[in-house]
């Protein structure tokens, strides 16, 4: 009788025009399959956040440049922010919630700005016990790791979703106003 319902409620879903979303339905638009990848506030050349981007991003089909030619990927700013949701009896913090954050834009390689600035936020949560502060730090890493990469996955989705505006209509030239010479 299980089998019966499971496979009547997938031929509905089917039937309504339903499918599962899959990593390989969506494509990028033309104008983003070749981009560049940067993050101005970072000192470093190739930050964790970069190389992770990057990585989502060649996994899209995206060619990855280094040159100014392209559209840029300007990935703003990144905070990891702790948050504390409850406290134990002692009055120490006993579960925390993590709350990562990216801000991104994609620059033309004129400078017109093709998306405006976005936040992408992820948030997870987990507990603390005072007694494995070790264990802790090394699964709050495990985390931003995590965080990281589903942040990556939600800007290449942003970028999937672009629109390229379309051309502007040529616009007629205004009749100049004037009198004709007189002969």
């Amino acid at each position: 009788m299980k089998r019966l319902t499971a496979a009547l409620l997938g031929a509905l879903l089917a039937g309504c025009g339903f499918h599962l979303r899959t990593a390989r339905e969506f494509s990028l638009p033309p104008a983003l399959t070749t981009l560049r990848v940067r993050m101005p506030s970072s000192g470093l050349k190739y930050p964790g956040l970069v190389l992770v981007v990057r990585r989502a991003l060649a996994n899209r089909g995206v060619e990855v440049v280094d040159h100014r030619k392209v559209p840029t990927l300007v990935l703003a700013a990144e905070t990891l922010n702790p948050m504390i949701v409850t406290i134990n009896s002692n009055g120490g913090a006993s579960a925390y919630l993590l709350d990562y954050a990216v801000t991104y834009s994609v620059v033309g390689p004129h400078g017109r700005i093709l998306i405006p600035s976005r936040t992408v936020r992820v948030q997870r949560e987990y507990s603390f016990d005072p007694r494995y502060v070790l264990a802790m730090a090394r699964e709050e890493a495990y985390l931003k790791r995590r965080m990281r990469r589903a942040a990556a996955r939600q800007i290449v989705w942003g970028l999937a979703a672009y629109k390229q505006p379309a051309p502007a209509a040529p616009t007629a030239k205004p009749k100049a106003q004037g009198h004709a010479p007189q002969a």
